[in-house]
């Protein structure tokens, strides 16, 4: 469904949608515990939909608020499992589904099925697994069993596989040295940790080159409290820094969460930034340009490349080799953004130079059925001087399913 979107300003205040990174990883903890998990989850995303989805195969149950984990110790001969559109679960599974069965099969839906798992085919068979992929797309066939005390991992493409295999080793029968080479994506292993660390799990890392995982350690279960998302919320805070001004409840600014660093770059970009214990406050002030390395965190490149154009000068986004294997070939979606919205850019390197002039023109923007790109693309509508056509609306749903309708509660048409 398309959508259009008026010029307006942010005013009023949010509250943050659950964080489905956080969700995701605390749901196959919940189902590796020997006990029930209480969780509050309402309107969950697509992402988190899948992994819910997933609790029949894997014997486990969700029911008023409560994961009730499997009691069978046995591992099945063969099990068959979809992650939706959810690479993160993809990843994930594909070493914690191995504690279910000997022969594991993982389909995907939608844009996952369109995405190489090159990466990961070679990630699994570098840690001793027999893998069968379709050319390096989906569906994969992973057989075998981790065995080795040792591991090296290459995660230079994704830190979720390292996710993954850190969970999975700590439910394993013997102790475990994983060295990492080039590891992407550090604060998404923070938060891994983190969620081990609720459910009283432990992993010890020497500057995330070596980690050292216990075996046999058992899941706790617990109520989880579920922090608010910064991937989501970087885009109303983003607005609200180009025009008005939004205050953002339910963030955690402790968390370890990637995205959380959109505060850096909007204090660089001039936005007037008040942060509380349970609250974040952005306000409209200077348009700078500014610089800011994204390697880390890719999922806000759409957020900063809006954020640039609405500077006055020319800003530096860093980290474009992070772009190509998302729900799109984000950088090529954002360049047509770009494209459509009139404003210049170059590629250098692994850097995109946008050079904002404060406004941009309306038309519209073409999601490629990326969620991160709809939500871009509407709140560039801040600074547009006409209206910001949105050509499919619905795929926000796998991770914000609320977006558009809290983009309209708290928008100020010019």
């Amino acid at each position: 469904m398309n959508k259009t979107i008026l010029p307006f300003k942010y005013q009023g205040s949010l509250v943050a949608n659950p964080s489905k990174s956080y969700l995701q990883r605390a749901i196959v903890c919940a189902v590796l515990a020997k006990e029930k998990t209480h969780f509050s989850i309402d309107n969950p995303s697509d992402d988190v939909s899948a992994a819910l989805r997933l609790l029949p195969a894997l014997g486990a149950s969700f029911q008023n608020g409560i994961i009730l984990p499997t009691s069978s110790a046995s591992r099945l001969d063969e099990l068959e499992l979809s992650c939706g559109e959810s690479g993160l679960l993809l990843r994930l599974m594909s070493t914690i589904g191995l504690g279910f069965a000997k022969r594991l099969i993982l389909q995907g839906e939608g844009t996952l099925l369109q995405r190489s798992i090159v990466s990961l085919v070679d990630q699994l068979r570098a840690i001793g697994l027999q893998v069968e992929s379709n050319n390096g797309f989906l569906p994969i066939i992973i057989e075998g069993e981790i065995t080795n005390t040792s591991l090296s991992v290459n995660a230079s493409d994704s830190s979720q596989f390292l996710s993954g295999l850190l969970i999975a080793l700590s439910q394993r029968p013997f102790d475990c040295v994983v060295n990492v080479t080039v590891l992407s994506s550090k604060p998404y292993i923070d938060l891994t940790l983190d969620v081990l660390k609720d459910f009283g799990v432990s992993v010890r890392h020497e500057d995330y080159n070596t980690f050292y995982v216990n075996g046999n350690q058992p899941m706790s279960p617990q109520k989880m409290i579920i922090e608010g998302d910064w991937s989501g919320a970087a885009n109303h805070l983003v607005g609200a820094a180009i025009s008005g001004e939004i205050t953002m409840k339910g963030l955690s600014i402790i968390s370890t969460q990637a995205d959380k660093s959109i505060l850096d770059a909007l204090s660089d970009f001039g936005a007037m930034v008040e942060v509380h214990e349970h609250e974040i406050k952005v306000q409209q002030n200077e348009k700078r340009p500014f610089v800011f390395n994204a390697t880390h965190c890719p999922d806000l490149f759409p957020p900063l490349a809006i954020l640039a154009c609405a500077a006055v000068g020319t800003s530096e986004i860093i980290g474009l080799h992070r772009l190509e294997n998302k729900e799109s070939n984000r950088q090529r979606s954002i360049v047509k953004m770009l494209n459509v919205l009139g404003v210049n850019y170059r590629i250098v390197a692994d850097s995109i130079f946008i050079e904002g002039k404060g406004k941009v023109h309306g038309g519209t923007i073409a999601t490629y059925n990326d969620h991160r790109m709809s939500m871009a693309g509407a709140i560039a509508a801040c600074i547009s001087t006409s209206e910001i056509i949105i050509d499919n609306v619905d795929c926000v749903a796998k991770s914000y399913p609320n977006f558009f309708n809290d983009l309209s509660g708290a928008s100020l048409f010019c």
